[in-house]
């Protein structure tokens, strides 16, 4: 009988988990390790979270690898869908949690299948305090005090926490730093006059700033990244530069392929579209170019040109980045390019000195901002060698795991998902997904790549 874990019940591990079903015979015993009891929707998809919404049209949020309009179809089902142009559907932005709904009834009808076929399910709503690796074909983790062994473990562990600021060291149990953005349990303290302060301008911040909004506060908002770029909008909804993206070379340097996009980039605004077409056309490239550069042309892609791709890539919704430009054009955003150098307690509040430039060719400026929150949306934690006490860490230090490049996430074979020990010896029964693969592929988190790398773990396993 095979004795499967997955530790993590968001998006990657139930992705994980429906297709096992799928392709399981009678006997299968599934175990799903969660320390949030969360299972099926993840933190990003919570009903609470309405006015969030997806960073990705529609089209391309379905579950099923061979299903691409599976949501589309779902959203069908909807009364209040029904009337709508399936066409337009798949270009919309939709809200979080909706898509947390269809997530949810998946995975419900995918327990249901198991119960048909003889797959026994078993959801723990506990954490993973330690993993023993030292009998390579049987994994064994330790959860609430006792050590279980499987025939399989997959780690789906998702996001961690963001990394404290350098500058609030020493105030990290202050009640005015909020270290989980994706955490509700703050806003119970936030009045309308409330100063707030949000480290990062990413997707995480517009989150946050949607929350904010939403629970009533009135007054301006201060956000402070190393960068300070501004937020790009999806401007050329549904067009593809065919072109472009069949024309890249297989093997390619990190300057070759500079050389290559500046160039599409002038010609594709000579005729008055912006390069974020261009981002998306390389996309489906960049895991095969990342595992071809060397290791100097990836930390220089870290050093230098990181934070735009990131800009690049993780676009909001036309309407939203409206919403954003309203607000600072009212002075209710402000955005500089910074960092907190100091900070002190202030009774309930915080005394920060911020070092900023509010224009790059202004010089920089330091000032005082005392603040009620302190929101740390700089994204999360993606070298585990940082985390004192989480399992992964513990794995690490001890060799039964090894840190990814430039420390992203864990070691693996790309082609098998299968993770490395100490020496760089592949597990014969122990796979990652999602987050923990960002060092070997860079592009790794993205429900398209989720739902294939599910349906290779699973094929793999049950082969």
């Amino acid at each position: 009988m095979q004795n499967i874990a997955i530790v993590g019940g968001g998006i990657a591990g139930i992705s994980v988990a429906i297709q096992l079903i799928n392709l399981a015979k009678p006997g299968l015993l599934l175990t799903i390790f969660d320390k949030t009891g969360q299972f099926g929707r993840g933190l990003a998809y919570q009903p609470r979270q309405v006015a969030h919404l997806l960073n990705v049209p529609a089209g391309k949020m379905s579950l099923d690898p061979v299903k691409p309009d599976d949501f589309l179809q779902w959203l069908a089902q909807q009364p209040a869908f029904a009337a709508d142009e399936p066409a337009v559907l798949a270009q919309a932005y939709l809200p979080r949690a909706l898509f947390g709904n269809y997530v949810a009834q998946r995975w419900q009808e995918a327990q249901t299948r198991a119960a048909q076929q003889g797959v026994q399910v078993v959801l723990r709503p506990q954490a993973v305090t330690a993993l023993d690796l030292a009998t390579p074909a049987v994994p064994q983790l330790q959860s609430d005090g006792q050590w279980l062994s499987f025939s399989a473990l997959v780690l789906a562990c998702g996001n961690e926490l963001p990394r404290h600021p350098a500058g609030l060291q020493a105030l990290t149990e202050h009640p005015a730093y909020v270290q989980n953005p994706w955490s509700d349990t703050w806003l119970a303290n936030l009045k309308p006059d409330s100063k707030v302060l949000i480290l990062g301008n990413g997707l995480t911040m517009v989150d946050t700033l949607l929350s904010l909004r939403a629970a009533g506060l009135k007054t301006p908002v201060l956000s402070v990244s190393p960068h300070g770029y501004g937020m790009l909008p999806h401007r050329h909804p549904g067009l593809q530069l065919r072109q472009f993206s069949e024309g890249l070379p297989e093997q390619a340097s990190l300057r070759q392929l500079l050389r290559l996009f500046n160039r599409a980039r002038h010609q594709v605004r000579r005729l008055g579209i912006s390069a974020e077409p261009l981002i998306d056309a390389l996309r489906p490239h960049t895991q095969r170019y990342w595992q071809q550069f060397s290791m100097a042309e990836k930390t220089l892609f870290m050093r230098r040109l990181r934070h735009l791709w990131g800009v690049a890539r993780h676009r909001v919704p036309l309407h939203l980045h409206d919403q954003l430009q309203q607000q600072r054009l009212y002075g209710l955003l402000e955005v500089h390019a910074g960092q907190v150098v100091q900070a002190r307690a202030a009774g309930e509040q915080l005394n920060l000195q911020i070092c900023s430039r509010v224009h790059r060719d202004v010089a920089a400026q330091t000032f005082d901002y005392q603040s009620d929150f302190v929101i740390n949306c700089t994204g999360p934690e993606q070298d585990y060698r940082k985390l004192a006490g989480h399992p992964l860490q513990q794995a690490i230090a001890a060799g039964a795991l090894t840190a990814g490049p430039l420390g992203l996430g864990l070691a693996a074979d790309v082609t098998s998902l299968r993770l490395k020990d100490g020496n760089g010896a592949v597990y014969p029964a122990v796979y990652a997904i999602g987050a923990l693969l960002r060092g070997e592929l860079w592009e790794s988190t993205a429900l398209h790549e989720i739902r294939q790398q599910a349906q290779l773990i699973a094929s793999a396993i049950t082969a």
